[in-house]
């Protein structure tokens, strides 16, 4: 018996391509409407766009670049040099980060329990914190160094001071680095197409270039009168962003590098000592390979991260790209145009910088992952694994000396923090104190945790703190609750929440948004951003993953291109071009909404995403078989089983997004952050900023540990 078919022709080529041509005129025609509109507001406005503006003069100067500008310069020649200080800013942090991630990784990997205790307890307030968070602390910290005239000098010719750092400058490096570099590529491409002499004959060709080269000069720093003349002197500003994004991506680059060595075979060890590999030759030549191929897609990631973070300059006063755009729409009023250009430059650097990293990463993996079977170095440290320890001695010696630093570190902490803190006060009292000023953080409790919002006002928004962090308490703690215990206890702490900002029902006064403010702002605003970023996250990640290509070519645009640019740009986008679009009379707590909830629904998709790809086709093709409709089937076949996936990761941006909201106080939102920065703005408050920001740094601790503690335990739970 033959299997028979309905002779029902085959689509046509206009049939398969109307659903793409419809999309692509839809998408366009709205964003020509867009344009238009954005066009007609700034022609009201008086402004003419258009990137012609680029052309005139800036009118404003760019204090510290390598590029020389001046005020009479156009405007394109200012963006230049902000781009030259993000570029510097990424060439000098991405390998200094690099370095410090591989210390701390390997030290988390320690067999030493105080060595990998002291890596962890280093890594966690670094990775819980948000980075511009950290880098008000930095800039603190900075501050606090002594004046020009007592300038601390570690090394000589070596100056460091509140006004930066001035170091020894070379003056006509480049053309020696330049001619090195050639050499070092002609030697390698002789070397392996003719053999070692070539290799030898292309060095002793750059020996002679470098022979005919003028002569460097060595420029040193030298105290004139009230400043500094010669050397590089690089800014305060340019201090803090290298050391807070430093340290910052370290902590998880140290993560990547303990999870790539973790990943590596034990049969591959076991293979290298079994051919007399001394223990740093296995760590050398099998362990250091292997891990590297594993580690790079992620540590690409956290390199575009870097750039992106660079932004956030704008905060303390560095003048990189992103300032100097936005300056100029400031000036111009081309809101559309300078966030236009800075998401281009953005967009630009991330396909550079990804696709040098994604050749790398190819030309690592052309040979395959090797063994992948078998037990993995996982729980087992770094140094039993790769051999036993000839001289245990040493490690009595380093736990001796680290016991020592950490009792050193523990008990300057303790004197500094709580024996000669001052708790109680004024300013006047904490003056003549060598320890921290808490009182500068009590004394102000009221505008942290209400910001500028009145006193009529503040016992409402109290009850709604009160009420969102019992709800977010129930959220991840009571997990042995039943499930409609738990929803209907969430629906009555709501319902408190409304019923406090709304005054209903006993007739209060309604708290709009333009009235919060302090810790309300940062509690709705995290928890607003997340609830309306799952629901988009899921279409976006249908959407890339349907039929439909037009559909999943926009849904991947949208994804990659607000992946690609930093949050802060997205944010600026949200204050200049959004009030053009919906016609003013949008609160700033709205924009700031938009944004956070946009960028965490795009990272939230990829996450869904790879998690619907987990799941086989034949669970929809068996569901489908059983009678049931594609939506019945997602919803209780497809999505149960690609939320218990999903859940650890998911979890992760969770606590990313918790960090962000730190960030919209760049474009005014005042929320913690925002209240701290109010605090210590105060000529009064403003030289204990340090334990005002730790305190806020404190609470944010807290949430991405509370997150990080529920996704280690569904992880565990899943495996």
């Amino acid at each position: 018996m033959t299997a028979t078919t309905l002779p029902f022709p085959p689509p046509g080529p206009l049939r398969r391509w109307l659903p793409s041509v419809a999309w692509i005129l839809a998408l366009g025609g709205m964003a020509a409407v867009l344009l238009l509109h954005i066009e007609s507001v700034q022609t009201a406005r008086g402004i003419q766009g258009g990137f012609g503006f680029l052309f005139q003069s800036a009118g404003f100067r760019i204090s510290e670049s390598l590029l020389a500008v001046s005020p009479d310069d156009p405007y394109w020649m200012s963006i230049a040099a902000g781009l030259v200080n993000t570029l510097t800013v990424a060439a000098v942090a991405i390998p200094l980060a690099t370095a410090l991630g591989i210390a701390l990784g390997l030290m988390r990997l320690s067999s030493h329990a105080l060595t990998a205790r002291c890596a962890a307890a280093i890594i966690a307030p670094l990775r819980n914190t948000p980075v511009l968070l950290q880098l008000f602390v930095w800039y603190g910290l900075l501050l606090r160094l002594p004046d020009l005239r007592q300038a601390w000098s570690p090394l000589p010719s070596v100056l460091l001071s509140n006004r930066g750092l001035a170091l020894p400058a070379v003056q006509g490096w480049l053309p020696y680095a330049a001619v090195l570099l050639l050499a070092v590529a002609l030697a390698w491409r002789a070397r392996r197409r003719w053999g070692n002499g070539a290799a030898l004959a292309a060095l002793a060709v750059a020996a002679l270039a470098w022979a005919l080269l003028p002569a460097m000069q060595v420029d040193l720093p030298v105290k004139r009168g009230l400043g500094l003349q010669g050397g590089w002197q690089p800014s305060i500003e340019f201090a803090a962003l290298l050391i807070g994004l430093v340290v910052f991506h370290a902590a998880y680059i140290a993560d990547i590098v303990r999870a790539s060595v973790r990943a590596v075979p034990v049969g591959l060890v076991e293979a290298g000592q079994a051919m007399g590999l001394a223990p740093w030759g296995v760590l050398r030549l099998v362990i250091a390979p292997y891990a590297t191929r594993v580690a790079l897609p992620p540590y690409a990631n956290q390199c575009l991260a870097l750039v992106k973070n660079s932004t956030l300059a704008i905060a303390i006063g560095y003048q990189e790209l992103m300032a100097v755009i936005n300056t100029a729409i400031t000036q111009t009023g081309l809101a559309l145009e300078g966030i236009a250009l800075a998401v281009a430059v953005y967009l630009t650097l991330a396909l550079v910088l990804g696709g040098g990293l994604s050749a790398w990463n190819a030309r690592n993996t052309r040979h395959g992952p090797g063994d992948t079977h078998g037990a993995r170095l996982s729980d087992r440290p770094l140094w039993r694994a790769t051999g036993s320890n000839p001289h245990p001695w040493r490690g009595k010696v380093l736990s001796t000396v680290l016991a020592v630093l950490l009792a050193a570190v523990a008990w300057t902490m303790l004197d500094w923090a709580v024996l000669r803190a001052v708790w109680l006060g004024d300013p006047a009292a904490c003056a003549n104190a060598a320890g921290a000023c808490w009182a500068a953080v009590g004394e102000n409790l009221p505008l942290l945790f209400f910001g500028t919002m009145s006193p009529a006002d503040r016992y409402p928004a109290f009850i709604a703190c009160a009420a969102l962090l019992g709800g977010i308490g129930l959220t991840l703690g009571a997990r042995r609750l039943p499930a409609r215990a738990r929803a209907a206890a969430l629906a009555i702490l709501l319902l408190i929440v409304i019923s406090a900002l709304t005054g209903w029902p006993w007739g209060g006064a309604l708290i709009g948004p333009q009235r919060w403010g302090g810790l309300l702002v940062t509690l709705i605003l995290a928890i607003a951003a997340l609830a309306a970023a799952v629901p988009l996250a899921f279409a976006l990640a249908l959407l890339r993953r349907s039929g439909s290509r037009a559909g999943s070519l926009a849904a991947a645009g949208l994804i990659e291109a607000v992946r690609g640019v930093p949050l802060v740009t997205q944010l600026l986008f949200a204050s200049f071009v959004l009030p053009m679009l919906l016609g003013g009379g949008v609160s700033k707590f709205s924009m700031a909404l938009a944004a956070l909830t946009l960028h965490t629904a795009c990272l939230l998709a990829e996450v869904l995403r790879g998690a619907l790809q987990a799941i086989p086709p034949g669970q929809m093709m068996a569901a489908r078989a059983l009678g049931m409709r594609p939506a019945p089937a997602y919803a209780s076949v497809i999505w149960p089983q690609a939320r218990r996936i999903a859940a650890p990761a998911a979890l992760g941006v969770f606590v990313g997004a918790v960090k962000d909201t730190s960030l919209v106080s760049i474009i005014g939102v005042f929320d913690v952050l925002g209240a701290a920065k109010a605090v210590v703005a105060g000529t009064e408050w403003r030289p204990y900023h340090v334990e005002v920001y730790l305190a806020v740094a404190l609470l944010y601790f807290a949430a991405s540990l509370a997150l990080s503690k529920v996704a280690r335990r569904m992880e565990a739970r899943a495996a």
